[in-house]
């Protein structure tokens, strides 16, 4: 079966040409910035995307305010979004003129064809500054590249104010590489896991393997076009893989005025790798897992043991 193209993941290379002051997690005052920029260069609506027939064709649409198109669920607003933010690594608030920031974004299936418009608003998040209310300063965007984290592979998008072509995508082919029966799951941001409305502690491979396969199934189907794995064989499969070992530890945050608690750490799986949940397993590396994922929570790496 040929490869199917799904995701592109842009790294973006900033450096501050004034003094700035950022929170310690960093993904949503980014991913705020983007999204305000794309709906003022290229919404017609001011954001209200509700009744709006081009949502579809807009960048700021599409990535932000997406409905279900009815393959999964019919008129279901604010369905899975197409994109991720990778924040910075650092927890460090406080930048001086020259000092550098990079973060990733990722792109899903049919989405990548609003690149250009993404490269724009990010150039344009650095024009207008970025920060705290205490103190905003402007960046510059000196590179953007284009990578395929699997085959350790990049590209150049943009850089000094120029601008490339680029072809370098990941596709299912990248999902499908064996991998040892014995694995690491290293979270690199917090994440939040809520079944029945309660938080999700039991970090057996059963419990978390679902939020997985329903991110990669809700993506494949909505921008890709297909999917290919068998659900109820990899959760079948999925009860086979036991948990050796954990290293968790709990992260409070406060979002719209409530205390909500993240974990954050190592989980260390063993047991019959197949396909139907290498896929999944692989590809939540993109996407990540768990609440407010998009804006860079419950991003881990998939190490072999």
């Amino acid at each position: 079966m040929e490869a199917l193209r799904i995701a592109k993941l842009y790294t973006f290379e900033m450096q501050f040409l004034e003094r700035t002051r950022l929170p310690r997690w960093k993904g949503n005052i980014i991913r705020g910035a983007i999204g305000m920029h794309l709906m003022r260069k290229f919404c017609i609506s001011d954001g209200n995307c509700l009744n709006c027939n081009l949502i579809f064709r807009c960048p700021y649409g599409y990535l932000y305010r997406t409905p279900s198109k009815g393959l999964i669920l019919r008129k279901v607003s604010g369905f899975t979004k197409p994109y991720v933010i990778k924040p910075p690594a650092t927890e460090k608030t406080d930048f001086s003129e020259g000092e550098k920031m990079e973060f990733s974004l990722v792109l899903f299936g049919d989405s990548t064809r609003f690149e250009k418009q993404l490269l724009s608003a990010v150039v344009e998040m650095g024009r207008k500054g970025l920060g705290t209310k205490e103190k905003m300063g402007r960046l510059e965007l000196k590179r953007a590249c284009v990578e395929n984290p699997f085959l350790k592979k990049r590209s150049i998008l943009y850089e000094n104010g120029d601008l490339y072509e680029s072809d370098t995508w990941i596709n299912t082919r990248d999902l499908s590489r064996r991998m040892g029966n014995t694995f690491m799951l290293r979270f690199i941001t917090p994440f939040r896991l809520v079944k029945g409305g309660d938080l999700v502690k039991n970090m057996d491979f059963y419990n978390i393997f679902p939020f997985m396969l329903r991110k990669y199934s809700a993506i494949m189907q909505q921008y890709v076009g297909t999917l290919d794995v068998d659900v109820r064989r990899a959760l079948e499969e999925s009860l086979k893989v036991k948990l050796r070992g954990e290293r968790i530890r709990e992260v409070k945050f406060k979002y719209k005025n409530e205390d909500q608690i993240f974990l954050s750490g190592d989980l260390v799986y063993s047991g019959k790798i197949s396909l139907h949940i290498r896929r999944p397993l692989l590809f939540c590396q993109l996407s990540h897992i768990g609440k407010r994922s998009s804006f860079g929570f419950g991003w881990y790496e998939v190490l072999s043991i």
